[in-house]
């Protein structure tokens, strides 16, 4: 029997979201849905562009070349210049730009580990309590609808959840795609009825692999074309717009999760830094009418949306967001802006990493602190938390505050052998999900700081590539490198264990399957050292390991397969 590849996790039924009763609803949508004089926003496109970096959009030359749509819609909108995500991963960022909380406050603080739970209040809740016409469009299973972002959206549109035939499978769907389907969804809409339509669009994600006309067009920047093809993409959602006779009540809102590393600071993608390449995000709103003038905030995130939108519709806001309308003349023009990521303590064996950006800078905290300048020092090469202590103390005060903010239950989230593959297959660690909450990222640790380990990224990143086609012989010295350094990092060790068995290599595997086990438990571990057990002659020692497989995972095909083989190596 082959490895395994599991993510440990409860399974999540999809249930029915709390609504409005029907009588409710339909006093709603009389109040809501008469034609509005015209140039008044009415309805709202959301646009989301996975991994693109604010530098990526420009409005050069070049720029206009790359992306004419986008640099059109920037062009006549309103663009925030410093415009931050709350974290450099796909799931949370959502999560938060949808509610208008915080990862800590909403409880997604990685990819795949929770759902959002079900007393969160999204945007889309709240336009479809008021008779709006709902409907989500997402091009990537990060974002699958069991980890519930599919709250107040009547319609769900995702790629199809299935097993992957070959390693290297696409489990992503084009923008081009997603675009037509939202674009069928908006022509079969009651014309008096607003609407709220999100797309999300993915192809800008590793591996870049642009068509040759986008490839071509973008000068033979691989990531570039995945950005020419997104604007293609939103070419099409506008010329829908205009189509339908939408243009004229449509707000525009476009924006990204997060941006991408493409090797500055050491990292080659995303998730585990927080410098401006993955945090800096573009944030563009383009209205029907002239645009108003911002308020005066200067530093924007995306938890600000959900007020913006609702303000710009003449609708109140949940109570306690985090976030504040950007065109608000009462808006704190001194406020910064939150940052974390858990990855790096998650899969990698570092310290928390969270920051505070504002006009003072940005302060990175972990078990090694961090200062830059901000727009002054645009590279952040220049640390100066030990020149100016009193500024890191303010900006730990400022994260104390925020992350003293009361936090939603938690969810966990989807169990699904399919769903745990996809995420896999686009890079996202697998280490164990959290069993318990998370340390506050101001806790003291004992674990080295993200910056002293970042050098491990490019050769886990190369390991991850010539795992997922096969090459385990040549990912294996990779990932040994990192361990032998760091031997607290449970990702490489999962790598590791698992080339090993590929290699018949049993009793080294099950030595790192037990250094695996003193991080954290997890389904596959246990299941992979009850195989090593089978293979090196002990069917009794590898059931043990594999009934306790089961019992943190008793619905996966693997382990139910591995009992059996166990099982019959005993006789029964």
């Amino acid at each position: 029997m082959r490895p395994v590849r599991l993510r440990m996790a409860r399974f999540l039924l999809l249930r029915p979201r709390h609504a409005l009763g029907l009588l409710a609803a339909v006093a709603l949508l009389g109040a809501g849905c008469s034609r509005a004089a015209p140039g008044t926003v009415r309805s709202v496109l959301l646009v989301t562009l996975d991994t693109v970096r604010d530098d990526a959009l420009t409005l050069d030359a070049a720029g206009r070349a790359l992306t004419p749509h986008l640099a059109a819609l920037a062009e006549r909108g309103v663009r925030f210049p410093r415009a931050y995500t709350v974290t450099p991963l796909t799931l949370p960022a959502h999560a938060s730009l949808l509610t208008g909380l915080v990862p800590h406050r909403h409880g997604i603080r990685e990819n795949g580990f929770a759902a959002l739970p079900e007393p969160a209040t999204t945007l889309a809740e709240v336009l479809a309590a008021r008779g709006y016409a709902t409907g989500a469009f997402v091009s990537s299973l990060v974002l699958d609808r069991g980890f519930a972002l599919d709250q107040g959206f009547a319609t769900w549109d995702q790629p199809a959840l299935v097993e992957r035939r070959i390693p290297n499978e696409s489990i992503e769907r084009p923008a081009a795609e997603t675009a037509r389907r939202a674009v069928e969804w908006l022509a079969a809409l009651d014309e008096e009825r607003p609407f709220f339509l999100w797309a999300h669009f993915y192809d800008a994600h590793l591996p870049y692999v642009p068509a040759p006309e986008h490839l071509e067009r973008a000068g033979g920047n691989a990531y570039l074309g995945e950005i020419a093809a997104l604007d293609d993409a939103v070419g099409v959602l506008l010329a829908a717009l205009a189509e339908h006779d939408r243009t004229a009540e449509t707000l525009i809102v476009v924006t990204s999760d997060h941006g991408e590393g493409l090797g500055e600071h050491g990292e080659p993608a995303h998730g585990g830094l927080l410098y401006d390449t993955t945090v800096r995000v573009p944030l563009l709103l383009a209205f029907p009418h002239e645009p108003p003038a911002p308020g005066p905030a200067r530093i924007a995130s995306l938890v600000d949306l959900v007020p913006t939108i609702l303000g710009r519709l003449g609708l109140p806001a949940p109570a306690e967001l985090d976030g504040l309308d950007l065109f608000a003349p009462t808006a704190d023009a001194a406020r910064g802006a939150y940052l974390e990521t858990f990855s790096g303590y998650l899969h990698y064996g570092w310290s928390p990493y969270a920051g505070w950006v504002d006009d003072h800078g940005k302060y990175l905290h972990s078990s090694a602190p961090e200062l830059y300048a901000g727009p002054s020092d645009p590279r952040e090469s220049r640390d100066l938390a030990a020149a100016r202590p009193e500024l890191c103390a303010r900006a730990r005060e400022r994260l104390g505050t925020l992350l003293a903010r009361p936090a939603l239950p938690s969810a966990p989230p989807p169990e699904h052998p399919a769903l745990d593959s996809a995420l896999f297959a686009l890079g996202y660690a697998r280490g164990a999900a959290p069993e318990s909450a998370l340390p506050s990222p101001l806790e003291p640790s004992d674990r080295p700081s993200p910056r002293a380990q970042k050098h491990e990224l490019v050769p886990l990143q190369r390991a991850h590539v010539l795992f997922e086609s096969g090459q385990y012989a040549e990912a294996l010295p990779l990932v040994e490198g990192i361990v032998q350094e760091n031997p607290r990092h449970p990702l490489a060790l999962d790598y590791y264990a698992l080339c090993l068995m590929y290699a018949g290599r049993f009793a080294e595997a099950e030595t790192r399957l037990r250094q695996r086990l003193t991080l954290g438990e997890t389904a596959d571990t246990r299941l992979n050292l009850g195989l090593c057990r089978l293979e090196l002659g002990f069917p009794q020692e590898a059931l043990v390991e594999i009934e306790r497989a089961r019992e943190l995972a008793p619905e996966q095909p693997a382990v139910l397969e591995g009992l059996a083989k166990a099982r019959a190596a005993l006789g029964e």
